[in-house]
């Protein structure tokens, strides 16, 4: 247990602590008063009152009447004084600080009411006395009220400072207990965030590289038959795409277990376009590559979401182009905004797509983030383009922050499955 374990119980368990205290204190007054032998009215009304003080943080407006009440009695049975009326001017300074508003109006009303009544008792005392009278009476009374008075306001101002540290305590503990939950808010976005851009990568990783890997099985299978010594560089093809696949796996899942001084390679960029296009085409589709313009001096977040998207579309033209079919891609770096363009002479749109396909939208928000539009659709003709226009004035900045580009809405034509 820590040395702070203890205090923290007794800030937590006022009750228990008040119970124990005052139950102690009334303890120790009764067993003084039986070994002095002196037990008696003193003992009688003192130790209830004490034990009462158990209530009064936590119940003030009972503790207010069970002390109250007790104090009125023992001056009715002609006992002025005992030790348990220190417990009237405690019980009101907890109705005050602790109470509701109600609670505190009547602990203060208790507490004139006890001033009023020991005055007044004083009084009738100085009357009946063979040396007092009215004077004695009028000065008894006059002086135990104002003594009374300013106890009773002393009391009140320090249990209002109280009221408003408690007040000014829970104030702090809110605050905190906000800001907490705003963080938890905010790691959960953030988490959100990630997963879903690493569900992206996912997506483009494995859709791509098995994409590429059926359509070179499916190819083997006819080269085996006719040409044997083809299989071998089918084979090789294979083994290539599903070890960079591979790679791109484990660099993801080094991000998901926080593995940050594990690095598995270089994220890709523009600079490996050549090398995908090259991969598609030995899958079965040409493609052809056009590059205007520089692209190495993109931003790495940029370059990462452009060959992404350059791969993605090229994965749905593997699917969905049908055989026979062709693809272009065009890239042209201007100086106010990058095009990237993906087309191909297919069938355009693949009758057997149910269209619940997440690639376009993967593209989608990839081209968002940089504040870019998005359109997908098949050609009048015969053919699927994808065209993707990113600004370049903010991304080009060195720190590219998405909340200052908002995400626009993407324009697809009609029939769009992938």
């Amino acid at each position: 247990m820590r040395l702070s374990d203890p205090f923290r119980w007794v800030i937590e368990n006022p009750g228990k602590v008040d119970a124990i205290a005052f139950g102690a204190a009334a303890a120790a007054v009764l067993l003084f008063s039986l070994g002095t032998g002196s037990i008696g009215w003193w003992t009688l009304f003192s130790v209830p009152m004490i034990a009462a003080g158990a209530l009064c943080r936590m119940r003030p407006l009972a503790g207010v009447i069970v002390i109250g009440a007790i104090a009125v009695l023992h001056v009715l049975v002609n006992v002025p004084v005992v030790l348990g009326d220190v417990m009237t001017f405690y019980a009101m300074f907890c109705a005050i600080a602790y109470g509701p508003p109600l609670v505190h109006g009547i602990g203060l009303a208790a507490g004139m009411l006890g001033v009023l009544v020991q005055a007044g008792f004083w009084a009738i005392d100085a009357l009946r006395s063979q040396y007092g009278g009215a004077l004695e009476a009028m000065i008894s009374f006059v002086g135990l009220m104002v003594i009374g008075t300013i106890t009773i306001v002393a009391i009140w101002a320090l249990a209002n400072l109280q009221r408003a540290r408690v007040r000014q305590l829970a104030l702090t503990r809110d605050r905190a207990e906000q800001a907490l939950r705003e963080r938890e808010q905010r790691t959960a976005l953030a988490v959100a965030d990630e997963r879903a851009r690493i569900a992206r990568e996912m997506h483009d990783v494995v859709a791509h590289s098995l994409s590429v890997i059926i359509a070179q099985a499916d190819g083997g299978r006819f080269v085996a038959s006719q040409k044997p010594e083809k299989a071998a560089e089918v084979l090789g093809t294979i083994g290539e795409t599903g070890r960079a696949a591979l790679a791109d796996m484990r660099s993801l899942l080094g991000v998901l277990r926080q593995e940050d001084e594990t690095s598995f390679g270089p994220q890709p960029g523009p600079e490996m376009l050549p090398e995908l296009t090259g991969r598609v085409s030995a899958a079965g589709l040409p493609v052809e590559l056009e590059v205007d313009g520089a692209l190495d001096d993109l931003p790495q977040a940029l370059g990462l979401s452009l060959f992404r998207l350059v791969q993605e579309a090229l994965t749905n033209v593997l699917k969905h182009a049908g055989p026979g079919s062709t693809a272009a891609v065009r890239i042209h770096r201007g100086t106010q905004e990058l095009t990237v363009e993906v087309l191909d002479d297919g069938q355009g749109t693949d009758p057997s797509s149910d269209g619940q396909g997440h690639g376009l939208t993967g593209m989608q928000e990839r081209m968002a983030v940089f504040g870019g539009t998005l359109q997908a659709g098949p050609l009048p003709s015969r053919g699927f383009r994808v065209r993707a226009v990113v600004p370049l004035t903010g991304s080009l900045a060195p720190h590219l922050d998405r909340s200052s580009h908002p995400p626009t809405s993407a324009h697809h034509f009609p029939g769009e499955p992938r």
